[in-house]
């Protein structure tokens, strides 16, 4: 072996081990971590304001003085787990909690979906052990590499979807954000878990007892007392639900750095009168903010690193090796020439 061939050979075999290095970061590396982690245990936590909120718990003992309560302080907190995954499926669990100033808990909901790990809506294809809630459009969080455009969401409340614009650039957080907001006009509510919580009935005593507690207007309120006795006993109840949400995403990750949203659910009687009995307007903490924004931040450099710095870097080195290599070996002919 010439000394020429010393230098060429360990030269290339460098060279196109940087190359490969790139290649497996950029094609293999890369577009693994570009989808939703199966470790994902994420926990946010939220305060507010009820403008009004039922206390189903005064309810069912018969406390109507204390069953509205208005205008009080509310926390509330959200836990985004996966529980398994399956290729490009994910089953995500979605727990929900609200409670009042005195720490008593105002409602819980559980919900499991299987969605795709790289768009987060529905999953095209699961596992059928999986049981999960059927839906549409985004469920737990945002797609990776979040675009200025329109989504869709799911209300799993009412089980609809509702449309989400699009509005503005922010920073939220020391983060760089894309801001989405979405409004939906009332509609029944579905949710099994959300109806079994409220009353499907009220006597119509204890409807006439409530009724001054009301917030509506007083001609409302007279209007109700007239059509009490043509109601029946008890008098039967059904449930609206509205929302208006904006959301602070960061683009590259889909990570949320923040969440503002008015929840309303209305009681609606005699199959007119809808009166709220639910009006909370909630939004992350400032301890979430920040920790949303330093998990997004972290991922987002992590992604700058494994898909730019770092392949370019070994594609570069790999081709300067490669052509050290070329030319010591042209050097190497020369000599012997």
């Amino acid at each position: 072996m010439g000394k020429s061939s010393k230098v060429v050979i360990p030269l290339a075999a460098l060279g196109a081990l940087l190359v490969a290095s790139a290649a497996v970061l950029n094609w293999v590396v890369v577009p693994g971590s570009k989808q939703l982690p199966e470790d994902t245990n994420t926990t946010r936590q939220f305060s507010g304001t009820a403008k009004y909120l039922l206390n189903p718990q005064a309810v069912a003992a018969g406390d109507l003085a204390n069953a509205l309560l208005s205008n009080v302080p509310v926390t509330a907190e959200r836990t985004v787990k996966v529980q398994a995954t399956d290729g490009d499926a994910a089953k995500v669990s979605d727990l929900r909690s609200l409670k009042g100033p005195t720490g008593q808990e105002l409602g819980k909901s559980d919900t499991t979906y299987a969605v795709d790990r790289k768009t987060l809506e529905k999953a095209g294809k699961k596992p059928a052990g999986w049981t999960v809630t059927d839906h549409q459009g985004l469920t737990v969080s945002w797609s990776i590499g979040a675009e200025k455009k329109e989504y869709t969401a799911w209300l799993n409340e009412t089980k609809t979807t509702t449309a989400v614009k699009f509005v503005r650039e922010e920073t939220k957080g020391g983060v760089s954000s894309y801001v989405y907001e979405a409004t939906s006009a009332a509609a029944p509510i579905k949710d099994e878990q959300v109806l079994a919580a409220l009353p499907k009935a009220l006597p119509a005593k204890a409807l006439a007892a409530l009724a001054p507690k009301l917030p509506i207007p007083d001609s409302a309120k007279g209007q109700l007392s007239q059509a009490l006795p043509a109601l029946g006993d008890p008098v039967p109840l059904s449930y609206t639900y509205e929302v208006k949400s904006s959301y602070w995403v960061e683009p590259a990750t889909g990570l949320v750095v923040d969440t503002e949203r008015t929840e309303i659910r209305k009681v609606v009687i005699g199959g007119s009168l809808a009166v709220p009995i639910y009006e909370v307007s909630t939004k992350f903490t400032d301890a979430s903010v920040t920790a949303a924004a330093k998990d997004a931040t972290d991922k987002r450099d992590s992604l700058n690193t494994y898909g730019k710095t770092l392949p370019l870097g070994l594609l570069v080195a790999g081709l300067v090796a490669l052509a050290a290599a070329a030319a010591a070996g042209i050097m190497g002919r020369r000599r012997t020439e």
